[in-house]
């Protein structure tokens, strides 16, 4: 089991972007982004949760016998987590009204998909797919807006949240798709299923290598 976790490239990925975030925390401890480091460690340890039980079922802290080798609700609830982070601290850092204002309703429209799709679709036994496609379609969108924001604004390109928007944009754009195709494949489609986790792979390259990056090139102290 432990060669599978280090060969797990997501998992290699989500560790090293944490350790850099730790590394670089003094220049951002004081700032609204002072948890990203919690954020990047629950992403880490939900997907490792997540390959071990995909592993070992048995080893499924909340399930047993039927439903032993399902990880989906570890899953969902991190979702929750994720999109409702980064809505607040986008809104927190925007200072344009109208942007404000997409990212309010648009985190009350997520919540409202999320409660409707959970309580169609069980959430220990299915992927909320309608809801993570609401939630990754709202935060590509506030990233967009933040991203044109910031832009002509002086030292922008050594601000970290401009890169963690730039990550996040470019993951989420490109997996809203894969993700609806994964849902809906089968085991019979063999060139989607060797396909799609390549394209998958490098999206977090490229999510992570983005939010790497923004720590290394950070000047100054981020301290709002």
């Amino acid at each position: 089991m432990l060669e599978a976790i280090i060969s797990n490239y997501y998992i290699t990925l989500s560790f090293a972007t944490t350790v850099v975030s730790l590394l670089r925390y003094s220049k951002y401890f004081e700032s609204k982004l002072k948890y990203f480091p919690v954020l990047l460690m629950y992403v880490f340890l939900t997907e490792l949760l997540g390959l071990i039980i995909r592993i070992d079922p048995e080893r499924n802290p909340f399930f047993t016998n039927l439903y032993s080798d399902y990880n989906f609700l570890i899953y969902n609830i991190y979702d929750v987590f994720f999109f409702g982070y980064f809505f607040y601290i986008f809104w927190f850092y925007s200072t344009n009204k109208i942007i404000k204002k997409v990212i309010k309703y648009g985190t009350l429209i997520y919540f409202i998909a999320f409660l409707i799709n959970s309580s169609i679709y069980n959430l220990v036994i299915k992927p909320q797919i309608y809801s993570y496609t609401t939630g990754g379609v709202i935060l590509s969108i506030i990233t967009f807006l933040f991203i044109k924001e910031n832009l002509s604004k002086k030292f922008s390109r050594k601000n970290v949240l401009l890169w963690i928007s730039i990550g996040l944009l470019i993951f989420h754009t490109g997996f809203i798709p894969i993700n609806i195709l994964y849902s809906f494949s089968t085991m019979e489609t063999k060139t989607m299923n060797y396909i799609l986790p390549k394209f998958h792979l490098v999206l977090v390259f490229l999510m992570y290598g983005s939010f790497i990056y923004g720590f290394i090139q950070m000047k100054g102290k981020l301290k709002v």
